[in-house]
């Protein structure tokens, strides 16, 4: 499979007007990178709870300083690394709590004047900005008043949105609103599980005891970025407005039966079709909308609700790609939604999942055939791989994230080729960085990050990024060790 896609590697965008356009780039995160998590009047965050208060990641674990990314005489130096590996685009998120730290007061001068600097750096490097508005760091105020389970998370956002058009408008044309509904609502599970039992597992597919409320955050996140483009729309401004949505193609091994190939198609609707419905068609689907009212789910979901979604006609959609999800159907013997995701113990993967590069071309493909070709950006995708992040004679040889981003850039390439509008393409994640409730143990970047001292090295994986960027014929046979 890998050969046959990494044999596609070489081509170019279909139009030499499409490849001079082709945004070329990687990705972060405020909370992840930043540091500074007091500084210029900074207010907390739900991940400053999680971390520095309950230390839910374990002792010591802290977004105190990251990777430092906040101080400007760091970041110049990343700008400039960025620019020698070729990059001409950095998606990158502002964090709610500096802009407004109690959520919904004032808006603060320090933080706006911050990330226009920021931004200057980044233009001036001739690197374009795509500046998402919510990375997951919700105001602890408004994490404590339900956060995006209450419905007036819609205006909360809106408000925030405002205060973010009006401040950087005339220096961004790309916004993301929100990044990653699902596998938000899936980290705050396991931070409560953590937090109340000492333990607990990642899934991003809900379980019955929590399909309705995640259904419920999902509705509401898709109803607040509505919300924000309709006001964006209603200002003026100019620009270009999608979401970052966590896209599962959802799959069976060889030789299902009918109960798990029936369970992977609900799991489809849950993670992948109620967000790009919404969208697209105007409407929820309806397979999940029969599950959640033949169990008497309360999703809050109103009847309007997923038509103003479709109205709010987002410019693009942003897909975050690391993996397929294999999906089985449960042992639950109630009259529950039973679908449970998995890892087949033969199947090759990374830390986020399984390697299957010819599932990213057929996702493409499904966006062209199923949703009408919208304008794509590949906002996040990467891998992690244990082990492999280990500095060596003064160079990481991160061979088999090489590998990941040479089959799957090939893979989407080849889906371009078949007609598939995708308009730029953001490796997860520039650096090594904070990683949520794993700390500091998983790291995913291109660039090492020694925690101790700060100190940036490129690896193996950017010396091959910066390659196929110049249009350089680069195969999975260049993952190889430098000597």
């Amino acid at each position: 499979m890998s050969a046959v896609i990494a044999a596609a590697s070489a081509m170019a965008p279909s139009s030499s007007a499409a490849a001079d356009k082709f945004l070329w780039g990687a990705a972060s995160a405020a909370y992840q990178v930043e540091g500074s998590s007091t500084a210029d009047g900074k207010g907390p965050s739900v991940w400053d709870d999680y971390l520095d208060r309950l230390h839910l990641a374990g002792p010591g674990v802290s977004g105190a300083v990251a990777i430092d990314f906040y101080n400007r005489d760091q970041y110049l130096r990343d700008i400039a690394i960025f620019k020698e590996l070729g990059l001409t685009s950095y998606r990158f998120s502002i964090s709610w709590p500096r802009i407004i730290p109690d959520g919904l007061g004032p808006v603060n001068p320090a933080a706006v004047a911050h990330y226009r600097q920021f931004i200057k750096d980044l233009k001036d490097a001739g690197i374009t900005p795509m500046l998402t508005l919510y990375h997951w760091d919700m105001p602890s105020s408004l994490a404590a008043a339900g956060g995006w389970e209450n419905r007036d998370s819609v205006k909360w956002f809106q408000r925030y949105a405002d205060a973010v058009f009006a401040n950087f408008h005339d220096q961004v044309d790309l916004f993301v609103l929100i990044n990653e509904p699902s596998v938000e609502r899936a980290t705050k599970t396991l931070a409560e599980n953590i937090r109340d039992h000492g333990k607990g597992d990642f899934k991003i597919l809900p379980d019955a005891d929590h399909m309705a409320v995640s259904l419920k955050t999902y509705n509401h996140i898709l109803l607040a970025a509505a919300a924000a483009k309709k006001s964006f729309d209603a200002h003026g401004y100019k620009g270009q407005l999608g979401l970052a949505v966590p896209l599962f193609p959802t799959i069976t091994e060889d030789g299902a039966g009918d109960a798990d190939k029936k369970s992977a198609v609900l799991a489809d609707g849950v993670l992948n079709r109620w967000f790009l419905d919404a969208m697209y068609k105007g409407s929820y689907p309806q397979d999940v909308l029969d599950m959640v009212s033949a169990r008497g789910l309360d999703t809050g979901v109103e009847p309007d609700d997923a038509k103003t979604i479709g109205q709010a006609h987002f410019d693009y959609l942003g897909i975050n790609f690391y993996s397929p999800m294999y999906v089985r159907n449960g042992a639950n013997p109630t009259d529950r939604f039973a679908a449970e995701q998995y890892l087949p113990k033969t199947v090759y993967s990374a830390f986020n999942g399984a390697v299957r590069p010819d599932q990213f071309k057929a996702l493409l493909g499904r966006m062209k055939s199923e949703y009408g070709n919208p304008p794509v950006y590949i906002t996040e995708n990467g891998a992690g791989f244990a082990g492999e992040d280990v500095m060596k004679d003064g160079k990481v040889d991160d061979i088999q994230r090489c590998r990941y981003l040479v089959i799957h850039i090939a893979a989407m390439k080849s889906a371009m080729t078949d007609g598939a509008d995708v308009r730029g393409y953001h490796v997860w994640s520039s650096h090594d960085n904070l990683e949520w409730l794993s700390g500091y143990a998983s790291r995913f970047g291109m660039i090492y990050v020694d925690w101790d001292t700060q100190k940036r090295t490129p690896k193996l994986s950017a010396d091959l990024y910066a390659r196929i960027i110049r249009g350089d014929d680069v195969t999975e046979n260049d993952c190889v060790a430098r000597n």
